[in-house]
């Protein structure tokens, strides 16, 4: 009797130190998802309003910088299907929510150059531009996690 109850009490440790390992894994995974779009995000800061100028009188740069809207909203997408571990839901949360903004901000921008209304005021007016800075405004907030 005293074999079977350690035999199960040994098993119980195994499992728990498994899910433990497996959710110190899915963390280590999510933070570097996180970081890399939040990158991706700042680069899209720097790379928009110089394809924005360049679009406003070259046709194939327009395309190009619609190219980039679709890639841009194709990342969100990615992003949003994660799933955060629960030590950082409500930080997530607010990412989600700023890039759930974004993908509407950048359809918006994306109907304007399929119209041929584009100019590049047009990206230096909208939201867009504040809300990249919103999301990588929280790389600081993600990266406290990891110490």
């Amino acid at each position: 009797m005293k074999k079977i109850v350690l035999a199960l009490t040994l098993f119980a440790v195994a499992l728990t130190g498994c899910s433990a390992v497996e959710e110190v894994n899915r963390s280590v995974d999510y933070s570097s998802d996180v970081v890399a779009y939040i990158n991706d995000a700042s680069r899209w800061a720097e790379d928009l309003p110089q394809m924005a100028q360049e679009a406003a009188n070259d046709p194939q740069a327009q395309e190009k910088l619609s190219q980039q809207l679709d890639s841009i909203q194709q990342r969100i997408t990615e992003f949003s299907q994660g799933k955060p571990p629960e030590f950082a839901q409500g930080l997530h949360e607010q990412l989600a929510g700023y890039s759930s903004s974004l993908n509407t901000q950048v359809d918006g921008l994306q109907q304007r150059i399929e119209a041929g209304e584009f100019t590049p005021e047009m990206l230096k007016n909208s939201e867009v531009m504040q809300t990249l800075e919103n999301i990588r405004g929280m790389m600081d907030q993600f990266q406290q996690f990891g110490q």
